[in-house]
């Protein structure tokens, strides 16, 4: 299964291939989630279970883009503090499960800096070129094959490129 993103460009993450979002700080965004076949028929997503997002920080030294469609980002590094998951919005769900459409919500307090424990990094000018953070969030999405009615648990990745405006 692959997620596709409209308006999105695109990076390569560890090898992976993932769509790749820009928001700045004190943003929130909504991401509509279509589940299609091949042919853009929409998929019947109600024997599926339940959208769970994640998301892991990272610094970022440098973000180029050497064209409107490609992101090159140089030393990424895992924060060895994560933010508590209290302290930031991010939900998935269903909106029509019979339609197979559903969302991914990114609140404004990705960047907030608030709350109590580990906070989510404050995004300010000293690091609005260098720096950088990138929030990588997966959408775990379980179901059963129609076929061996096995388990498939599919993580989707998105990565979030959080910046200064």
């Amino acid at each position: 299964m692959s997620l596709l993103l409209n308006g999105t460009k695109t990076m390569t993450f560890a090898g992976t291939e993932m769509q790749c979002l820009e928001l700045y700080t004190g943003e929130a965004y909504t991401i509509n989630l279509n589940f299609t076949d091949a042919g853009g028929t929409p998929i019947d997503t109600t024997s599926w279970g339940n959208l769970t997002p994640s998301a892991k920080w990272y610094t970022v030294d440098t973000v180029e883009y050497p064209n409107e469609d490609e992101v090159v980002l140089g030393n990424l590094t895992l924060d060895a503090t994560q933010p508590d998951s209290n302290n930031y919005t991010i939900l998935a769900d269903w909106s029509n499960r019979a339609a197979g459409t559903g969302y991914l919500y990114i609140g404004a307090d990705i960047t907030g800096g608030s709350g109590t424990g580990n906070v989510t990094p404050v995004v300010d000018l000293a690091n609005s070129s260098a720096n950088s953070v990138l929030v990588i969030t997966t959408i775990q999405i379980d179901r059963t094959d129609p076929v061996s009615s096995q388990p498939d648990i599919n993580r989707e990745p998105l990565g979030i490129i959080v910046r200064y405006q």
